[in-house]
């Protein structure tokens, strides 16, 4: 697939994790060009299927793929889920992002890109309690989470020597083929018992996945270097009224199974365990101020469309 004349190239890390696919194809329509880095010639097709231009590479591996990694937008979302998994191998202080993180910095030095978005999560601040925080809040994450708090402060050394750098942090992300389909829409449509995350559930800030590519879009064009932002509703939630609310859009009664919040953590993704250590809310303000507005505005609205989407 070439690139048109005046089109953005943009180049995304795990473009098929559950971000990245939205993202893809969101650039896609919007007529941009997209590189989209890959492990195997399986991925590579699947990425092509989504109108992007296969590169074939890892991130843990110099190679041939960094020269294609210095396009006008970079957006590095490596998954979550192998980075946890290497954590656990390798002892929570022992491995960082960092390792993930050097190739790609280094690939892309003092060339042509616009913005490389570096995308984390606000997992990373740690549990701070019912009143939203702003991203100027010190990070104090659960264990399973420090591995990333080095390689998230190794961001502003390449921002002082020039990367154009910016953090997004985003929310308890939903969508269909997220965690919500297999924790809380199919055992409702099914007559199945759901989880119930302790007693009340913790208060989290959700984004619908498809706000949440849109808003990383949007800030691709808008942020400044070495801005964070939360990428959250305006709304916090607690996680258990994401399935009161579906079982009663669909009309369904809710069967629960009810468990100790630590014991149900550990039954989930890591990317929905990270948001369940406490209360939790983040202030949306800097990432408004930039001019975003929100297609899915309230739970209620992004549940519905979810739903339609069945």
């Amino acid at each position: 697939m070439g690139k048109s004349a005046g089109a953005t190239t943009a180049f995304v890390t795990d473009p098929l994790g559950l971000v990245g696919r939205s993202i893809v194809r969101l650039l896609v329509a919007r007529g941009h060009h997209v590189l989209a880095l890959t492990r195997t010639f399986e991925e590579a097709e699947r990425a092509r299927r989504l109108g992007a231009s296969a590169v074939i590479g890892d991130l843990a591996t110099p190679g041939r793929w960094q020269d294609e990694a210095a396009a006008d937008w970079i957006f590095h979302l490596a998954p979550l889920s192998s980075c946890h998994a290497r954590a656990r191998r390798l002892g929570a202080d022992s491995f960082t992002r960092t390792s993930l993180d050097e190739t790609l910095l280094d690939a892309i030095g003092a060339g042509a890109t616009r913005r490389f978005l570096y995308v984390a999560d606000t997992a990373c601040y740690g549990a701070h309690g019912a009143l939203p925080i702003t991203e100027d809040e010190s990070m104090r994450p659960a264990r399973a989470r420090r591995w990333i708090v080095p390689a998230l402060d190794r961001l502003d050394g390449y921002a002082l020597a020039g990367l154009p750098i910016a953090i997004a942090f985003l929310g308890c992300a939903y969508g269909n083929g997220t965690w919500l389909r297999e924790v809380v829409v199919d055992p409702i449509l099914a007559g199945r018992r759901v989880i119930q995350f302790g007693r009340v559930g913790p208060l989290v800030s959700p984004i619908h996945v498809h706000d949440c590519a849109r808003a990383l879009v949007h800030l691709a064009g808008r942020s400044v270097v070495g801005g964070r932002y939360f990428v959250v509703n305006s709304d916090t939630v607690r996680i258990n009224d994401f399935a009161r609310t579906v079982a009663r859009l669909v009309h369904r009664p809710l069967h629960l199974w009810r468990l100790p919040l630590a014991v149900a953590r550990a039954l989930v993704s890591p990317s929905l365990a990270g948001h369940l250590h406490g209360d939790s809310a983040f202030s949306n303000i800097r990432l408004r101020a930039t001019g975003f507005d929100f297609k899915f505005p309230t739970v209620e609205h992004g549940l519905q469309q979810v739903l339609d989407t069945l």
